[in-house]
């Protein structure tokens, strides 16, 4: 019987012990903090937005070649005189055609002599001054020099033979034939559009002033420009292309 009442005891005892242990469990779970179940945002990546495209600059010194389109000698042209030529080769820029191939372009006589007495040849110094790009210049540079060539064994022969009567005997003149290739440069930076227009910002009356500045000839008319009195200028610019413009 005692045997049988211990039993008993402990069998209460251990249901007690287990019935208090799940409920210490269920109490410590139902006390524990709630993992957070907030799900979490999803951050949408937004597409890369482009950069606008960007004008296209052709830097000053860029090199362009150029034709003579007429011909030009110290008989027929006299300082202060243009003339006509045309861009050799399409002109890129940023993968674009920016200068076509055809473009005019004009040169200034800046000094020349005509056929020389005892058989010296015409002299004519000359400097490129801008493309024509769609009725708007852009200012280039070059100066150049053409000699014609002179007879001197003919010359010797005629001082001898009809002493005096020499001087009638001439040089040949300066002559700067059609398709005669010139190099020039860009003498200011020039803006075109992305898609190789030229820029409405660039302003050509700005960019020529600019350029003949740089220029012994464009120094020397600026300076007789300063005078007061108008027959004084008009001296002075005659002698910008008397002189010359080395």
């Amino acid at each position: 019987m005692k045997i049988r009442k211990m039993s008993h005891i402990l069998c209460a005892t251990s249901f007690v012990a287990f019935a208090s242990l799940a409920s210490a469990q269920s109490t410590e779970t139902a006390q524990s903090p709630v993992a957070d179940a907030t799900p979490i945002p999803v951050v949408e990546t937004a597409a890369p937005v482009e950069a606008p495209p960007q004008d296209i600059v052709l830097k000053k010194g860029t090199p362009i070649t150029l034709a003579v389109a007429e011909e030009v000698n110290s008989s027929t042209h006299d300082g202060g005189d243009t003339f006509k030529l045309t861009v050799l080769n399409d002109v890129t820029a940023g993968g674009k055609v920016v200068i076509p191939r055809g473009t005019p372009a004009t040169a200034e006589v800046t000094w020349r002599t005509g056929k020389g007495a005892f058989g010296k040849s015409g002299k004519m110094e000359f400097g490129l001054r801008s493309i024509d790009l769609n009725g708007q210049p852009v200012p280039v540079s070059g100066q150049f020099r053409q000699e014609g060539e002179g007879n001197t064994v003919a010359t010797g022969v005629g001082v001898i033979a009809i002493g005096v009567f020499a001087g009638f005997i001439t040089g040949k003149r300066a002559r700067l034939p059609v398709g005669r290739e010139l190099m020039s440069q860009l003498a200011q930076d020039v803006t075109f559009t992305p898609d190789g227009q030229l820029s409405a910002a660039f302003d050509a009356k700005a960019a020529l002033a600019a350029a003949e500045l740089e220029t012994p000839l464009g120094k020397c008319k600026a300076a007789a420009k300063q005078l007061t009195k108008v027959k004084a200028q008009e001296k002075a610019l005659e002698d910008c292309y008397a002189e010359r413009m080395e």
